[in-house]
């Protein structure tokens, strides 16, 4: 098979990225800034192996990486970055073999598996695969990937030293996910949507039950003594099924929702925590724990200020469901389901509801806080971005690409302003008006939500994608082309840069451009904002006089 040179990176060189970053204040210093949530390297981590170097390497879709993760000291680099290294699942060529150190992925969303040999370029190995998902190696070097959701949900082997062309081993059997070979050399994996798990033949394309009602179950290897073990991706159940007698039983529980494993060659397992971009060390034989790589989101994006528990609180969105930080301590809370229920990137709360959306799915959603249920969604916006609720608990909703803003009344959308160039970034200013960022033009305008008048007040931003508001009337603005967090007059236009070169772009991440980014102001005046670079969040302080 022959194989196209992706242009433009050297693979030889891999990149470590550091989770501090140069700030720049203006020379009168009118602020102070300080982390309060520190970042992690690590963005949203999805499959997982283990390399013949020790290594764990680990991928993410969302920052559009192949990490390398020392699983002794949890340091981290960068094997393959954005974009080539866009990757749901991961596979490194086995010791002893002619692919030894070969790394080879799925690039999902492009629909490309990719590898890299040691010392060269990424290269795309398969083209025009829709879904492609999981991989893996077996013992000898030959390299199997499965299309999931598409394609026939067909398995694939892929020749990767010669030119031999794919071979397809079956297709139509059902979605696989996370899969590896077991000491008998079957291909072992989860059948993915159900509660099943599959022992397959990839000489023979013959596929066997081996186990049912093992949760919903995610990726699946196998240990040196031949049992199997799955990962509950919804209640994070680890499971393990004894190849002899088919029993299966839930050996332990960690935080879900985990998206793969792998086992080492000392029986030691390593789970990815996708929601928090982290990875747990587990002894089986001991039942110990630990914590190799740690982190506190996917990526942080919209803020809102809100309660939690009658505290202030400050809402931030993520694609794996919003969390609360306490303003006060820095504590995360993450409430039990809403990894799955409010995977976002802006939202607006009351007392009663927490409105919203999502960029990636256009969807809008509308929360009960109480019971924590989804009361309402709708897809019906394809770009809905920014959310704010007025007094009576009305969203008025950014739709980006149809340039309006529309207000959700009961179930349905109404109009509320049209002919805006790109609307992204809402600040309620009462409930008869509101600020918005129009990207498409670099300004913020004011708009009246009774007649849908708009006026523009500030011109000249870079990608204005954030807004929020100080105690002394000025609105703060996040320009993530500069880094920056400016303070603007809507009065005299005057303007002040509190912090510039914060890690704050999203340009190496797969989400669109016009994403909305964090920031909030709580009741003391002090500046939270979402630094989607590193998943750290920032404080700043403004200074008197």
């Amino acid at each position: 098979m022959r194989s196209t040179t992706l242009l433009a990176v050297s693979a030889a060189l891999t990149t470590t990225f550091s989770l501090g970053f140069a700030l720049a204040l203006t020379p009168a210093r009118p602020a102070t800034v300080e982390i309060v949530v520190p970042g992690s390297v690590i963005q949203a981590i999805e499959g997982i192996d283990i390399g013949p170097d020790g290594m764990i390497y680990g991928t993410s879709i969302h920052a559009q990486a192949v990490y390398r993760i020392d699983p002794d000291t949890g340091f981290v680099t960068v094997a393959v970055p954005s974009p080539y290294g866009e990757s749901d699942d991961v596979a490194v060529g086995p010791k002893g073999t002619p692919v030894e150190g070969l790394l080879a992925w799925t690039a999902q969303t492009t629909g490309e598996i990719r590898i890299q040999r040691p010392g060269g370029m990424p290269e795309v190995l398969m083209a025009d695969v829709p879904r492609v998902n999981p991989i893996a190696f077996n013992k000898d070097g030959r390299l199997f990937t499965a299309q999931s959701g598409a394609g026939e949900n067909a398995l694939w082997e892929l020749d990767v030293i010669g030119n031999e062309p794919p071979r397809l081993v079956a297709k139509n059997k059902g979605r696989l996910n996370g899969f590896g070979f077991g000491p008998d050399g079957r291909l072992y994996a989860p059948h993915f949507g159900t509660n099943e798990l599959f022992a397959i033949d990839v000489d023979t394309g013959v596929f066997d039950v081996i186990a049912e009602g093992v949760g919903t179950t995610a990726a699946t290897k196998a240990d040196a003594n031949g049992d199997v073990w799955n990962v509950d991706y919804m209640t994070g159940d680890l499971w393990v099924t004894d190849i002899q007698t088919g029993g299966s039983r839930i050996y332990a529980n960690f935080p879900p929702p985990l998206d793969n494993l792998v086992i080492d060659k000392n029986g030691i397992m390593y789970l990815a925590d996708l929601a928090v971009s982290g990875i747990t060390g587990f002894d089986p034989k001991t039942m110990k724990s630990w914590t190799v790589t740690a982190g506190s989101f996917t990526v942080p994006l919209g803020m809102a200020l809100t309660t939690l528990n009658g505290e202030e609180s400050i809402l931030i969105t993520d694609p794996f469901g919003y969390r609360f930080l306490d303003p006060q301590t820095a504590q995360i809370t993450r409430e039990p389901e809403m990894w799955s229920l409010g995977g976002s990137s802006s939202a607006a709360a009351n007392q009663d509801y927490i409105v919203t959306t999502y960029t990636n799915y256009s969807a809008v959603r509308k929360i009960d806080r109480k019971t924590n249920e989804v009361v309402y969604l709708s897809r019906d916006i394809m770009a809905p971005r920014g959310v704010v609720l007025t007094g009576n608990g009305d969203a008025i909703i950014a739709d980006a690409d149809g340039g309006r803003l529309v207000r959700l009344v009961g179930e349905h959308f109404e109009d509320v302003a049209t002919g805006l160039e790109e609307p992204v970034a809402l600040l309620l200013e009462s409930d008869n008006s509101v600020l918005v960022t129009e990207v498409g033009t670099g300004t913020i305008s004011r708009v009246n939500l009774s007649t849908g008048q708009r006026k523009n007040l500030v011109s000249g931003l870079v990608n204005p994608l954030g807004l929020a508001m100080l105690p002394d009337g000025r609105v703060v603005v996040v320009e993530p082309a500069r880094g920056s967090v400016t303070a603007i007059d809507l009065l005299t236009d005057e303007r002040t840069v509190l912090a510039q070169g914060l890690p704050i772009s999203l340009d190496h991440h797969h989400l669109p451009k016009n994403t909305p980014l964090g920031i909030a102001v709580d009741s003391a005046g002090a500046i939270f904002v979402s630094c989607g670079g590193d998943n750290s969040i920032v404080k700043i302080t403004l200074n008197e006089g």
